[in-house]
């Protein structure tokens, strides 16, 4: 087992933590920081399972009522300011469904459809004031966006097109990040195979946008769904693969242009995956052609240098979820050969 590349932690081996789940399980943390997961099960519904009290794990998944035959993706969680987790994914008819807490830690309300015409998988962020949007690509090509209407958390606006051009990779779900500034931005894998992105002109401003810019080279080659990540100076880094070779390209200092984009180590069959650590360096996840997980690291907090990349292990048919603990130590959920869920975690 390969050290942790955080000063002071070591990696436990993969641990498995049950159920019979299809795609990328999703993520986020109570309000009293207990993290709780949200997988699609076999019957296309949504099940979750969390941490107890004591920080150890629920033994039982559990399936939210009113949701069977309405997931078909990997679901996304995020937790708003108010305390509540919000749930989004895509259905089989193509619609976004939205699923809220109604009780801090606790009860949970009835899931609603927010938009239609997507093709893509949704990602979600908090805009600088809390609300948040959700972004994903329409069967027309276009990105989309839905907006909570007001702070108070409950209600969306209508969805609204972004425009774009992604066309035969609009079943490839964007990514999002919120820069210093607290604007959000967003990423797509274009038509031509390049990593692009959109900026909003200020902060919160869902109906005011930049227009798109590319950050990946020219004819890049680009294969999956790109990823961003924020570093700790709050530049936005994007991650995607090209063939077997991870990348990265970060903002400037500034946030009004972008760095030439740069090569990690390993050769890799999956987008990079990246969290910041708790000691301010991002730690980057990548599956290699034997499907096992590898880590690499940020030499220094914000440099564009990654040390080289050591393995994990496991087997992984899709995606790492790095996530952390409420005492900040890292913890890598992801789907294991046998359609259980399984997890890396940092550990003293």
């Amino acid at each position: 087992m390969a050290p942790s590349t955080t000063p002071g932690y070591t990696w436990k081996d993969d641990f498995g933590l049950g159920g019979g789940i299809v795609d990328d399980p999703g993520m986020a943390p109570n309000a009293d920081d207990r993290l709780e997961f949200f997988v699609r099960g076999g019957g296309s519904d949504l099940y979750h399972k969390w941490q107890n009290f004591d920080w150890s794990w629920n033994k039982d998944w559990h399936q939210f009522p009113n949701t069977a035959g309405t997931v078909d993706g990997s679901p996304v969680a995020l937790r708003s300011p108010n305390g509540h987790i919000h749930v989004f994914w895509r259905g089989p008819d193509h619609s976004i469904w939205h699923l809220r807490q109604q009780v801090v830690n606790g009860g949970w309300g009835s899931p609603a459809k927010i938009a239609s015409g997507s093709a893509s998988d949704p990602a979600a962020a908090l805009n600088a004031d809390g609300r948040i949007s959700v972004f994903y690509n329409g069967t027309d090509g276009a990105l989309w966006h839905v907006d909570q209407t007001q702070v108070s958390y409950a209600g969306f606006n209508q969805p609204d097109s972004l425009a774009g051009d992604t066309v035969a990779n609009k079943h490839l779900a964007p990514t999002v990040a919120r820069n210093g500034e607290g604007r959000l931005e967003v990423f797509v894998h274009g038509a031509a195979d390049e990593v692009w992105g959109i900026a909003q002109k200020a902060a919160d401003a869902t109906t005011s946008w930049s227009a798109y810019f590319r950050i990946s080279d020219q004819n890049a080659g680009v294969v999956g769904s790109p990823f961003a990540v924020t570093d700790a100076d709050q530049r936005i880094r994007v991650f995607w693969r090209q063939d077997t070779t991870g990348y990265h390209a970060v903002h400037q200092p500034g946030y009004t242009s972008w760095k030439t984009p740069q090569p990690l180590s390993g050769k890799i069959v999956e987008t990079p995956r990246a969290i910041l650590a708790m000691d301010g360096r991002l730690e980057v996840f990548v599956v290699a052609s034997d499907r096992s997980l590898y880590v690499t690291e940020q030499q220094q907090p914000n440099e564009d240098a990654f040390t080289q990349v050591d393995r994990l292990g496991g087997n992984l048919p899709g995606l790492p979820v790095p996530a952390r603990f409420h005492d900040n130590r890292v913890l890598v959920p992801h789907r294991g050969s046998d359609n259980a869920l399984w997890s890396f975690q940092q550990a003293r």
